[in-house]
């Protein structure tokens, strides 16, 4: 059961009243200033790692959304 639950919270967390292009720029916004850290070390790689795995959710909802016109 605790794998359902966390995957319900993963779509949950997708789930906005904004239009995908919007969530998709905020979202590359937000990696781009993780990415850039404070000097040489990252500051969480763990965040990244959850923004990039976002990201792709959002291009799959885009790239479904194309698919049923």
């Amino acid at each position: 059961m605790a794998k359902a639950d966390k995957k319900a919270v993963k779509e949950a967390k997708v789930v906005s009243s904004k239009p995908l292009d919007e969530q998709l720029k905020e979202k590359q916004e937000e990696l781009l200033i993780a990415r850039q850290g404070l000097g040489t070390t990252l500051q969480n790689p763990h965040h990244i790692k959850a923004l990039k795995k976002e990201i792709a959710r959002i291009y799959t909802k885009i790239n479904a959304t194309k698919g049923d016109k």
